[in-house]
């Protein structure tokens, strides 16, 4: 596919091609419509590299309560003795 961007929305943001391709990336990913790896894969990068420059940028990854109690329940079955103790 080949998107056309008018010139006139390059100027007036001061982009380069590959800066409104990361854009591109970003929005989708935090749409949810790419994962982490898509978005990385479009931009040529790899998955840490692209989280390294969502860092380096201040966007911050998509967290929410239900990606919290997955984490809570991996840490659990991981870490039973040492999670009882600090409880």
């Amino acid at each position: 596919m080949i998107l056309q961007i008018p010139d006139s929305l390059a100027v007036q943001s001061g982009c380069s091609s590959q800066e409104m391709l990361f854009g591109l990336a970003v929005g989708l990913f935090m749409d949810g419509r790419l994962t982490l790896g898509q978005a990385g894969d479009a931009l040529g990068l790899s998955k840490p590299d692209f989280m390294e420059l969502l860092g380096q940028r201040g966007i911050p990854m998509p967290y929410d309560e239900a990606d919290l109690e997955s984490d809570l329940k991996t840490l659990r079955r991981l870490f039973p003795k040492q999670l009882a103790m600090s409880a």
